[in-house]
């Protein structure tokens, strides 16, 4: 297990979990129930986004620096269905709800 980012708060933290998870990553969050006490405790409280497999740790990182720029390097695909073009993130259709191939 390795923490590769240190969120601000809960919410963050779990959208980054979600976006590492989509790429395929087991991954969990850290620390999210000290976040309520952070002032008053002397240690650091912020949640932190762990992967479980240390070998993914580099690669998570690398995502997380992409995610924070707002690129994400999975390239467009158009839906075989209705042929609508879709950004890379999607994995189903807006238009049809056609799975990404």
């Amino acid at each position: 297990m390795k923490c590769v980012y240190e969120a601000s708060d809960p919410v963050n933290a779990e959208i980054v979990k979600d976006y590492l998870a989509s790429w395929g990553m087991d991954v969990f969050i850290q620390g999210v129930f000290g976040w309520g006490g952070r002032g008053d405790l002397p240690a650091n409280a912020y949640p932190q986004v762990c992967v479980a497999r240390d070998a993914d740790a580099g690669r998570a990182r690398d995502l997380i620096r992409m995610w924070e720029r707002g690129e994400d390097p999975r390239p467009p695909w158009t839906c075989v269905d209705c042929g609508e073009r879709m950004d890379g993130q999607f994995s189903d259709c807006w238009r049809c709800g056609a799975e990404k191939p």
